[in-house]
């Protein structure tokens, strides 16, 4: 009797895994074996390469009739061409396609619940995925090949065109009638991500039990510029030092003057990019630990942000944003970084596809804003 009792709680345990298994959200993350090959499968399986395949009939035809092979030649070049800008053209077709979803896309963020979390996300993907194929609004159900994809969708198409438009009458003419949808689905949103601030002010998430063993970088290093050049040579910015590398060997017969005036030059037309690498770094948890962190240190003079860097370095760390503790050099670049890369947001009037203006906590920026204005005129 009871080898039948645990045979029979096997199999219902089984069953029930069965049907959990069954229930699994699968994404196509879950199907390709990286994204490089969804994309190719996207591409292949769009109309744009269809249209670039059949543009190879008449070009063969023409090899074999034409008696000047000089335009069969350009022809053959054009085409080959043409393949460079497939990947650029399935990447606008999709944007066009998720502008043309809004109504369905704040539906589902209304129904799931979605805050900044990627994994809560999941459900929305998989969702619009099937809407998107069932309804033939794209050729393959995997529009979406993972949920920070999604995430990002929302951010660029909803959230971040819709809280920069001022007047009603502006979000009416661009966004339609999906607006009482996308005010719903903002609302819910907002709703989840101030539950996690509460989270981080309130309970602590993380809160480190000693800070004395942690060393500032100002510690180590002698000079700043060191620590500047280190993070500077790493492989982030190696896009960076091969083009001045370029522009060395394209200018040296030009004088060492030019030289230094053409990297100068690059230098300063790349220092905002490089000024941003480290907040692209960080995801939005990242960043309301941060700013949690400063509302909650009592003393948020010199001493303070020493405290908040050693605090923000060893959780960066922690959480494998940083391969050492090093993300700020001291107190004053802890700052520094505040000022520049959050509160700089608060006055931003348009959308920068690769600096994101992180919507969701400008009213936490103003809380540590006004935090660090009462402890100094304390």
């Amino acid at each position: 009797m009871e080898d039948t009792k645990v045979e029979d709680e096997k199999n219902v345990g089984l069953l029930f895994s069965g049907y959990l298994e069954s229930r699994k959200i699968v994404l196509p993350k879950d199907v390709f074996r990286n994204g490089f090959t969804w994309f190719c499968y996207e591409t292949f399986k769009s109309l744009a390469f269809r249209i670039w395949l059949l543009s190879w009939l008449p070009v063969t035809t023409c090899w074999k009739m034409s008696t000047n092979w000089i335009y069969s030649f350009l022809a053959t070049y054009l085409l080959i061409l043409c393949l460079f800008f497939l990947p650029l053209i399935q990447m606008s077709c999709r944007r066009r396609a998720v502008s043309k979803q809004l109504t369905q896309f704040s539906k589902e963020i209304s129904a799931n619940s979605p805050g900044t979390d990627v994994e809560s996300w999941e459900t929305i993907a998989a969702n619009l995925n099937s809407y998107m194929y069932e309804n033939k609004l794209w050729k393959t159900k995997y529009f979406f090949y993972g949920a920070w994809n999604c995430q990002e969708a929302f951010r660029l198409n909803i959230l971040e065109p819709f809280s920069l438009k001022k007047d009603d009458d502006s979000k009416l003419k661009s966004f339609k009638d999906s607006v009482p949808y996308i005010e719903e689905a903002l609302e819910v949103y907002f709703t989840e991500v101030d539950k996690q601030w509460r989270l981080f002010r309130t309970e602590k998430a993380w809160d480190p039990v000693n800070l004395d063993d942690v060393q500032l970088p100002r510690e180590s290093y002698r000079f700043k510029l060191t620590w500047v050049l280190k993070r500077f040579f790493s492989l982030q910015c190696l896009p960076l030092f091969l083009q001045c590398l370029y522009i060395i060997y394209i200018s040296w017969h030009n004088g060492l003057l030019s030289r230094i005036s053409f990297l100068g030059c690059i230098f300063l037309m790349n220092m905002h990019t490089f000024q941003n690498l480290r907040g692209t770094s960080m995801k939005i948890e990242h960043k309301m630990q941060f700013l949690s962190s400063i509302v909650n240190e009592t003393e948020i003079g010199a001493n303070g942000w020493d405290q908040v860097a050693k605090r923000m370095n060893r959780y960066l760390y922690e959480q494998n944003v940083r391969k050492n503790e090093d993300f700020f050099f001291d107190g004053i670049d802890c700052k520094w970084f505040f000022n520049y890369s959050l509160c700089s947001h608060l006055s931003s009037k348009k959308t920068l596809s690769h600096v994101p203006l992180d919507i969701e906590l400008w009213p936490y920026i103003r809380e540590a804003q006004s935090s660090c204005t009462d402890e100094s005129s304390a």
